[in-house]
């Protein structure tokens, strides 16, 4: 849900999702904006209150978010022959000027094909849109793998652009994956896979839960591990 509230004659803008947590929780994220976490019973007013009181702090968290990307984007141009993780490895983007967006893995070469390729915002708005495709059918391979092992099969299945997970799943059983996995090793877009199966059964981090994880990923808490030490490596 998209809010506005003015504060000193500062508007500011943010998106709250409500739900059963128990505080309030405050974000600003790079390209999403500013995210406020509330209590479902909160009133839309006393949430407004509370992004209000801290429309001076959530300004500087939202500055520092942007100027952190610029500096990233600077650090890591897409130009003819960047290097881009896919599936672990370090491989060439080649870039080619045609009439749709396309993308193709050939060897250490993932070949993009978009209308302008001169330009920034384009190529990465490509490289997203085409990865994007790469990680569901991956993503949907792995669940054809693990679904007969774990027993239960979710319901819709989604990819997304999601910021802080690498994964989500619904109380009804729809499960999110983060567009990203498919730059990280196949271990670990498993582990995430595993993981979000796993919920069907156990809708927690219970001890339960991650025996059931550990049945089918021995080693799970490497692969969950390298995906927290290496999430800066998984940027575009």
């Amino acid at each position: 849900m998209k809010r506005t509230v003015v504060a000193s004659g500062l508007r500011l803008e943010y998106t709250l999702i409500q739900s059963s947590r128990r505080d309030v929780l405050l974000q600003a994220l790079p390209e999403a904006g500013i995210r406020v976490y509330a209590p479902k019973y909160m009133r839309l007013r006393d949430v407004d209150a509370v992004v209000r009181e801290k429309a001076g702090e959530l300004t500087r968290m939202q500055r520092d978010v942007e100027a952190r990307l610029a500096e990233n984007r600077r650090a890591h141009p897409v130009v003819d022959g960047s290097p881009i993780l896919i599936e672990g490895r370090r491989c060439a983007l080649r870039l080619h000027e045609g009439p749709r967006r396309t993308g193709r893995l050939v060897g250490d070469e993932y070949h993009l094909t978009l209308p302008e390729p001169d330009d920034d915002a384009a190529v990465r708005a490509a490289i997203k849109s085409t990865l994007s495709v790469m990680a569901l059918k991956r993503i949907r391979e792995r669940l054809d793998f693990y679904i007969p092992r774990i027993g239960r099969a979710p319901g819709r299945v989604a990819i997304r652009d999601q910021k802080s997970r690498w994964g989500s799943c619904s109380a009804k059983g729809n499960v999110n994956f983060n567009w990203k996995l498919i730059m990280a090793p196949p271990p670990a877009l498993d582990y995430v896979v595993i993981h979000e199966l796993c919920h069907l059964y156990e809708f927690n981090h219970s001890p339960r839960f991650w025996a059931l994880v550990e049945r089918q990923q021995p080693d799970y808490e490497a692969w969950k591990k390298w995906l927290k030490t290496h999430t800066e490596d998984l940027y575009l």
